[in-house]
């Protein structure tokens, strides 16, 4: 006899917010293939009712956020004599998948019925809030309110505006989900669902072909020059308030770099010394010992971790002592045209083979279907046009955390050693190397009223479009003009604010809640301010409960 299907749901949980009292007052669920209406909504209002439910059925369920409410999952199943096993969980067992970081992807739980449930994390699958998912999907339900603080006594009966405020929520969820199954985005994270459309596309057997899995000591080389996107506000305009402006946007920044730049393939040779450029490996991952100056009137552009001497995120003017990195030849490139540098050695280069339009047809393929599209399939465009490139580079290292359960509360620890196969981190790698390049250009280009950029974005302080800048509202590799503004504060990489031509403020700090910067002016920004109403959570007896941290705005 088959195994029968298991169906896909969505659940959510309130909570009180009580650490003395935490515990689940209202839960709801639904099926993913049929619900449509709140009529479709089972609820329930006590977790005891919740797993006795989940333990009759086989299933895949849904939590927007599974780190909250898996939480609750994991205090009643310890408390209820359940076990956590690493990997194949039997009869009162459950195993996990969470990062080193604390991300869950997912809790499988084998019931003592003999049913075996996978919780999910839909937030892996659709990456925002689930007010964005209800704007972004065009659907008709939309994110409500709920007074989360109101006092909910055991027993406590849901209201009519509590039930509607679960329902909008799973709805919302349950429609975004169903359009990504229907288009066969059925893998536990959009970027695995990315990657499979791409090997579809290009064929399995070519893609095993072009990007084998390389030995692990030689994946560590080539992942020591990984990095991330270029975030930098400008000495010169940094902590004082500036004129007018304007903010520029890349259109599918990481997409137009993955359309037509030489990208790297195959099995890399080693060479000792200093890379030579061949016409069959065209491409290098080097590491090289030197020192730096910045070059007058640039910007800088090299970082170094894992140092005593500089801070981790700090772009570096003066390098005196000498310092080893390794980078791309883009990187190195890039590097001195900003920097005279003297290169004490070359420690060894990984050659690469070269190709270009590997990726034309996979992009070309949802850059048609976002262009003629809206809502929902509009969003999933942008999510595969979006999703491909970082899995590239997925760690091989996944030793995660697991649950345990102490002082009478769920506490998380560092799980065994564990790793996987890499998927084909120079991809990665030389990707990432691309779109600093063409953002770092384009605002060295601009030198002069250059005040900020964020990965894909420059803040220009003029008033008319820049000579030299492609600009273009829609064309892949563009810059698309956002907005103006007549007064902007650039505090350091990630914390800004800039008042809009249209009286609306743009303000973005990092870990700052939305709620507290949509009330923000220019001068509300004194370092060292605190502010009520970032909430932390904590784990309690029972679950979790959100307290208010608060939140103190960077000294600058």
């Amino acid at each position: 006899m088959g195994k029968s299907k298991r169906s896909n749901w969505v659940a959510d949980f309130e909570t009180t917010t009580d650490a003395n009292d935490c515990r689940v007052w209202l839960w709801g669920l639904a099926n993913v293939e049929t619900a449509n209406t709140a009529w479709d909504v089972e609820h329930g209002i006590d977790i005891d009712s919740f797993c006795e439910r989940m333990s009759k059925m086989p299933g895949v369920v849904y939590f927007h956020n599974l780190a909250f409410d898996g939480i609750f999952i994991i205090d009643w199943l310890f408390r209820n004599d359940y076990h956590h096993h690493e990997k194949f969980p039997v009869k009162r067992e459950f195993t996990t998948l969470i990062s080193n970081t604390g991300h869950f992807y997912s809790i499988t739980v084998h019931w003592k019925s003999g049913h075996v449930t996978e919780f999910r994390d839909s937030l892996k699958k659709l990456p925002f809030k689930v007010s964005v998912i209800a704007d972004a999907f065009d659907l008709e339900e939309k994110k409500g309110e709920l007074d989360y603080h109101a006092k909910r006594p055991i027993g406590h009966k849901p209201t009519w505006e509590e039930l509607a405020y679960l329902h909008s929520d799973i709805l919302i969820v349950v429609k975004a989900l169903r359009l990504q199954f229907a288009a066969g985005m059925t893998k536990l994270t959009v970027g695995s669902d990315s990657l499979e459309d791409f090997k579809k596309m290009l064929g399995k057997p070519i893609f095993n072909r072009m990007f084998p899995v390389l030995p692990e000591s030689m994946d560590l080389e080539i992942r020591k020059a990984y990095r991330g996107g270029f975030t930098y506000a400008d000495d010169r305009f940094k902590g004082k308030e500036t004129r007018s402006g304007r903010t520029y946007d890349v259109n599918s920044l990481y997409p137009s770099v993955m359309y037509d730049r030489l990208l790297p393939y195959g099995t890399p040779i080693f060479r000792e010394g200093a890379p030579e450029v061949l016409e069959d490996y065209p491409l290098f991952i080097t590491s090289i010992t030197f020192t730096a100056k910045l070059k007058k009137d640039h910007i800088p552009c090299i970082q170094v971790k894992g140092s005593g001497q500089f801070l981790a995120t700090e772009y570096q003017t003066e390098i005196l002592e000498p310092v080893t990195l390794s980078c791309t030849n883009v990187d190195l490139d890039l590097w001195e045209s900003h920097y005279d540098m003297d290169i004490l050695s070359f420690n060894g280069a990984w050659m690469f083979k070269g190709i270009t339009g590997v990726f034309k047809g996979y992009i070309d393929k949802w850059m048609e279907v976002k262009a003629n599209s809206d809502g929902g399939q509009r969003v999933l465009a942008k999510l595969h046009l979006n999703s491909l490139y970082g899995k590239f580079a997925t760690n091989p290292n996944i030793t995660g955390k697991v649950p345990v359960f102490e002082d009478n509360i769920v506490k998380l620890r560092m799980g065994p050693p564990e790793t996987r196969d890499p998927v084909y981190t120079a991809m990665g790698v030389f990707i990432t190397a691309y779109a600093r390049d063409l953002t770092i250009r384009a605002a060295q280009d601009n030198y002069a009223t250059f005040a900020y950029a964020d990965t894909d974005s420059l803040h220009l302080l003029r008033d008319t479009d820049p000579e030299g800048l492609w600009v273009d509202p829609k064309a892949l590799g563009a810059w698309k003009f956002e907005y103006a503004f007549d007064r902007a504060l650039f505090i350091r990489a990630k914390s800004y604010i800039e008042h809009k031509a249209n009286g609306e403020y743009e303000t973005h700090v990092a870990g700052l809640p939305v709620a507290i910067a949509e009330s923000l002016t220019i001068e509300d920004f004194t370092g060292g301010r605190r502010f009520e109403g970032k909430l932390n959570p904590r784990r309690v007896p029972g679950g979790i409960v959100l307290e208010d941290v608060g939140f103190t705005l960077p000294v600058w």
